[in-house]
């Protein structure tokens, strides 16, 4: 299913509505739980100084760790996905055949979707 995605065998429609909007949404949204959750465990504080000023391996909190873990899992598969649904609706909309238009907005949106779902998590 992925390398149809990335090949762009699906239709526009499909590929950048299924795909690109809601597919987006939900990694976003499962990427901001993780986050919340990680923030809310940490007082206030930024991952990296919890990690350089109070972590410890000898002591270390197992749910703090969990949530950064999941994280950063998280992050990592929004990114790919994104790159992959970038390709998708990129090269689906080169087939796209009855509105220039259509293409070029559909990319655009693409686009804008994918940064503002990454600067949301970020």
């Amino acid at each position: 299913m992925f390398g149809n995605l990335v090949y762009g065998k699906f239709s526009l429609k499909e590929t950048f509505w299924k795909f690109g909007v809601l597919g987006v949404f939900f990694c976003t949204l499962i990427t901001k739980i993780f986050k919340t959750f990680l923030l809310q465990k940490l007082n206030g504080m930024t991952i990296s100084y919890y990690y350089t000023h109070y972590f410890s391996p000898l002591n270390m909190d197992n749910m703090i760790l969990f949530l950064t873990i999941g994280y950063f899992v998280c992050l990592l598969a929004l990114a790919l996905y994104s790159i992959m649904v970038l390709f998708g609706v990129w090269r689906s909309s080169a087939e796209y055949d009855k509105s220039v238009w259509m293409r070029h907005i559909a990319r655009i949106l693409t686009l804008l979707i994918v940064y503002c779902g990454l600067k949301f998590v970020l």
